[in-house]
């Protein structure tokens, strides 16, 4: 009878700790959404900051400010950093455009 006695406690005792442990496990849930919205809205800022930066570079081209060479090799790497970002925005299931 003592093992029986042991045994409910002890399912008493989990199932009264997964209760009590309910919002704690639903705050988790809140901080990886917290910190998804914020890489999200970092990538966001990055994406801007590097169509900002070619077209920048698109006009100190234009104005005379770069040479050709120079402003194709500047355009090329932005062009492919502002693609990465819009790969990991993608595969964050954030906004690309």
């Amino acid at each position: 009878m003592d093992v029986v006695a042991v045994v409910g406690v002890l399912a008493a005792a989990l199932i009264v700790g997964w209760v009590i442990a309910g919002p704690l496990r639903g705050g988790r849930a809140e901080a990886d959404d917290a910190a998804l919205a914020a890489r999200l809205e970092d990538l966001e800022a990055a994406k801007e900051a590097r169509y900002r930066e070619i077209r920048e570079a698109e006009m100190d081209f234009r104005t005379g400010k770069l040479s050709e060479a120079d402003y194709k090799a500047i355009d090329r790497q932005l062009r492919q950093e502002a693609m990465e970002i819009l790969r990991r925005l993608d595969a964050l299931g954030g906004p690309a455009e």
